[in-house]
């Protein structure tokens, strides 16, 4: 079967004036000015098609010189992608020959759905989509958007399967425009050594103690795949579509050890340089955990203090992707888009992003003691702060840009979830449940600057001599 990706329709986009369609990667880079954005379904697809259409753009034209990068509305050139022409053996998704991020030394037999994270195979839990492993299967459209997730949301797990070059997979910060070119534009800077992408070279290694080149970081794959032949027509499980070539099965397995911690990954929020760390979703489901929706604010403080997102004098959109895990099992995948001010608007507001974070704190140690139960205070801040969180990190640029007024609009969030809790909390008309309504419903932050003034002096033990 041929299957080039040059040409099929594999790549979803939604146009500029609002008509939808799927695109092969030429058709993509010719019309990424009236392209408004990749409108695939799942944030870890939009992630993934972005950064191999901007390395792509690397391969074919090296990195940006002043001259080289154009008007936003304009094309680019076709003499720039030239290149994709001279290597089309290395898009094909079938056939003897090369094959697009395939290695033919992959030996372990696995339904193809283990491309796709959100298909449950094995014995993972079904929840609300059900599939038959090895029966069920997907259409060539989703099996090239299952191996452009490889370098990036690949989990380590059972047998030997090892995390991506990233490690476990960490929070994407991607500069997002108005239009696929913008947005691509937006992330091709000047580079160093480019290095060898994985369509030329699918098995190839990073180095072990060495800088690792852009195209090699970006596209490194952490699993060997080679996909069967496409069997009888059928039904695709990922996307419906009814298609005559159904892949069913494939060789999958682990492509071994990725992991650098000297590759910089061009839109991962690293939290320490040394040994570096990068900033992961965290599992909301684990004991505990669920007290937050995002952790936005270390988010937020990261992105202005790595200068890498950030525009100087002029505001910029952000997607941001999350891929949650825990060891094997994948969890959620969520995405926000948030509006940055630029560089110059920006007022250091980290003092109060730390206050706003230790209120967070004080106001489930408030409910527990209202309430006079750790697990009754507990599961009521909890079941209020995740979308209050949810609220607040929504006008991220107001509370960079803002002063004090926005930090305490930002605490009013608190006022109408607390004000419904009473009852709940404690029914009846009691005297003491009448109090401890009121105390409840007063509990919110308080995001006033403490001065010198303000603060209560402390108390030496033993009083006065």
């Amino acid at each position: 079967m041929n299957y080039n990706l040059l040409d099929e329709k594999w790549i979803p986009v939604l146009y500029k004036n609002g008509s939808w369609d799927c695109i092969g990667i030429r058709q993509a880079l010719k019309e990424a000015h009236i392209i408004r954005q990749i409108a695939a379904s799942n944030p870890m697809d939009r992630v993934a098609i972005f950064r191999f259409l901007l390395a792509l753009l690397y391969w074919c034209r090296g990195s940006p010189q002043e001259n080289t990068r154009g008007r936003f509305d304009e094309p680019f050139p076709e003499d720039w992608f030239v290149r994709l022409d001279e290597n089309r053996d290395c898009f094909n998704l079938f056939g003897d020959g090369k094959r697009f991020y395939q290695d033919r030394s992959a030996r372990r037999n696995r339904p193809a759905t283990d491309l796709i994270q959100e298909i449950p195979t094995g014995n993972n839990f079904w929840h609300f989509r059900h599939s038959i492993d090895e029966k069920d299967g997907l259409c060539p459209a989703c099996c090239a958007l299952g191996l452009l997730r490889l370098p990036l949301f690949s989990v380590s797990g059972r047998p030997d399967l090892k995390s991506g070059i990233n490690g476990s997979p960490p929070v994407y910060v991607v500069p997002w425009g108005p239009s696929l070119a913008d947005t691509v534009k937006a992330n091709w800077t000047p580079q160093g050594e480019l290095g060898v992408p994985a369509w030329v070279k699918p098995d190839i290694r990073p180095p072990e103690d060495d800088e690792v080149p852009l195209l090699t970081g970006l596209t490194v794959l952490a699993r060997r795949v080679w996909l069967h032949d496409p069997e009888t027509p059928g039904t695709c499980v990922n996307c419906g579509t009814k298609t005559t070539t159904l892949v069913r099965t494939c060789e999958f397995q682990s492509a071994g050890e990725e992991t650098n911690d000297r590759w910089n990954d061009p839109h991962v929020v690293y939290l320490d340089r040394t040994p570096r760390k990068a900033l992961r979703a965290p599992d909301l489901t684990a004991a505990g955990r669920f007290k937050m929706d995002r952790p936005w604010t270390v988010l937020m403080e990261r992105i202005v203090e790595s200068g890498k997102f950030v525009s100087e004098k002029t505001p910029r959109s952000l997607l941001v992707v999350g891929f949650a895990t825990d060891q094997a099992k994948n969890i959620d995948v969520w995405e926000r888009t948030i509006r940055l001010p630029s560089r110059e608007s920006i007022q250091r507001n980290s003092s109060m992003i730390e206050l706003w974070d230790k209120q967070g704190w004080l106001i489930g140690k408030r409910m527990e003691r209202i309430c006079r139960s750790k697990v009754a205070g507990a599961a009521a801040s909890a079941a209020i702060r995740p979308h209050i969180e949810h609220e607040v990190s929504a006008d991220v640029s107001a509370l960079l840009t803002g002063d004090e007024e926005a930090w305490q609009q930002a605490a009013e969030e608190y006022g109408t979830l607390v004000g419904k809790m009473p009852r709940s909390l404690a029914p009846g008309f009691s005297t003491a449940a009448v109090k401890l309504q009121k105390d409840v419903a007063y509990t919110v932050p308080d995001m006033r600057p403490k001065t010198e003034e303000t603060k209560k002096p402390v108390r030496k033990k033993g009083g006065e001599k």
